[in-house]
């Protein structure tokens, strides 16, 4: 439906009236463990089978174990890890005390751990072996954190408590998660760097996290369906989409990471039906030779999120998998709670490949003149603005940032360029916002700017991403030497290597140029850059 050039698509979804995910996150369990031996979860890379019965015992325990702890109502819980078998059930317990939860990637650089640390100061962190290997010192200088609970491996150091030491064994039929406001009370906070800059700290209601499991509930759970995952669980697509799985009683099969003989054998063994995919996944299925060599015939539907892909990289994709009905795309971002805008996977509506779909029930979209902020029609671009229960309650600790982005309509700014056609249907063409896209991670280039403006040969830095449809973008630095600097790109690369997470590396290179394009008041001008850029592929063809 579109009025006075607002797109919508049916009422708001309801949501339990006691505003409480993690009620609803423990009614559910409850009842997907009436069958006591229903699977949920696989681990692919151990073979291992977790039980929906086994992921609510292990959440209240580890919950009632925190509350002894002195966890309450309105802490902060940090979670480092990377994808792991305690990972669901830890993050469920910290949101069942009343506590926020907030997940960082272990691939963080010593600053950018920093930055976040100093962002959402936890009282208590759970982190990894890998994660305390690469940042116990990091942690231990950060002084809000109280302890520290190692979930695997031998204690990295004195102090820091067993994962299996910290849960109480509970009664689940009787345990009651913490009252909250659901409205107000804040149940992630995940990391995002919004239009611009270093990330910021997304703070998600217990109302946004219910509606978007709202949204997945009304998909109508399908039988015998085996959902394949390798998103980071750090990240808001993977930890809310393998949460709200779990909790429509999806089978799941996760892999710490993609290795491609590993993820195609997972589809072949466990006759994966649905895939959750990020572009270079596409690419991959698409194009590589060995996908030929396994048997994909059981995989039926295919959603695709994180970055847009092309109607082309569909198409080939589709191509080698007969049985699957289709490619689907969403479109959103840690502001907008996972999704806002998703294509229709019935058989009614008419498929529109490479489009980002319609907007979810109760979602308001509009999209406006860049300039002068008016409302436009269909097939005009401008920047798409989104408004409804799924919009994050703000920037944690950033009443600054929070302002600057949302309009005088109460609408998130998403910094992306697009337009939606006759039907209401969205496309996605283009990104105001800065960042850079790797393998559907969020790259800011004000943070790789800062690393390398830190050589003592370099005077000015400007980044922007290179296409590249493998990965999505590469970080390609553009350098002003200072006077008399003989700095070269290959010693470049080695020195910011060591101080960027592998991420955030400059795969694009280094370019050597005399001047910085920027603006008036000294921005730089990215899109000038990016000019450059395709420019100077275009002399090389």
């Amino acid at each position: 439906m579109i009025i006075n050039n607002v797109v919508t698509t049916g009422s708001p979804l309801s949501v339990p009236s006691h505003l409480s995910f993690a009620q609803y996150a423990i009614d559910k369990l409850r009842e997907n463990s009436k069958d006591g031996d229903a699977v949920a979860v696989i681990n692919g890379d151990t073979n291992q089978q977790i039980t929906f019965k086994q992921i609510l015992q292990e959440t209240v325990n580890i919950a009632t174990g925190l509350t002894r702890l002195g966890v309450k109502r309105g802490d902060v819980v940090a979670l480092c890890s990377e994808n792991r078998d305690e990972f669901m059930p830890t993050a469920l317990a910290v949101v069942c005390c009343g506590a926020t939860i907030t997940t960082y990637n272990v691939l963080y650089s010593k600053d950018e751990m920093k930055h976040v640390l100093n962002i959402s100061q936890p009282k208590l962190l759970f982190a990894s072996e890998l994660a305390l290997q690469r940042h116990l010192a990091t942690f231990k200088s950060q002084s809000s954190i109280e302890k520290i609970i190692q979930l695997n491996g031998k204690v990295a150091a004195s102090g820091i408590l067993e994962y299996k030491s910290v849960g109480v064994p509970t009664n689940t039929n009787e345990y009651e998660p913490v009252e909250v406001e659901g409205w107000k009370d804040v149940a992630y906070i995940l990391y995002s760097s919004g239009t611009t800059g270093l990330p910021k700290g997304v703070m998600l209601s217990h109302l946004n996290v219910l509606y978007s499991a709202a949204s997945f509930e009304i998909e109508n759970p399908l039988q015998n369906v085996v959902l394949l995952t390798i998103v980071p669980w750090y990240h808001a697509y993977g930890l809310m989409s393998t949460i709200n799985y779990i909790l429509i009683k999806r089978k799941l099969v996760y892999l710490n990471g993609f290795n491609p003989v590993k993820y195609l054998t997972s589809i072949q063994e466990y006759k994966v039906t649905n895939l959750a995919a990020v572009p270079p996944i596409v690419v991959f299925l698409a194009k590589a030779p060995i996908v030929e060599k396994f048997d994909l015939s059981s995989i039926n539907i295919i959603w695709c999120g994180a970055a847009p892909l092309s109607a082309e990289t569909i198409a080939g994709a589709l191509k080698r998998m007969k049985n699957c009905k289709g490619i689907f795309q969403a479109y959103g971002m840690t502001e907008t709670s996972l999704t806002a805008t998703k294509d229709i996977d019935d058989d009614k509506t008419a498929r529109k490949p490479g489009s980002a779909g319609y907007p979810l029930n109760g979602v308001k979209a509009k999209v406006v003149d860049i300039d002068t902020r008016k409302r436009l029609g269909p097939n005009e671009n401008g920047e798409i603005c989104l408004k409804g229960p799924l919009i994050m309650k703000g920037y944690y600790g950033n009443a600054e940032a929070t302002r600057d982005v949302f309009d005088e309509e109460g609408y998130l700014k998403t910094g992306d360029v697009g337009y939606y056609d006759k039907d209401g249907c969205f496309f996605i063409v283009d990104r105001l916002k800065e960042l850079i896209k790797y393998k559907g991670h969020q790259v800011a280039p004000a943070a790789v700017e800062s690393v390398v403006l830190e050589h003592p040969g370099v005077a000015e830095c400007g980044v922007v991403g290179a296409p590249d449809e493998a990965v999505g973008e590469l970080a390609t630095a553009f350098v002003v030497k200072k006077p008399g600097a003989t700095v070269t790109e290959k010693e470049l690369l080695e020195f910011t290597a060591s101080r960027l997470s592998s991420v955030s590396r400059l795969y694009g290179g280094v370019i050597f140029i005399d001047e910085i394009p920027k603006n008036p008041s000294g921005k730089i001008l990215r899109r000038a850059l990016k000019q450059k850029l395709l420019d100077r592929q275009k002399s090389k063809l």
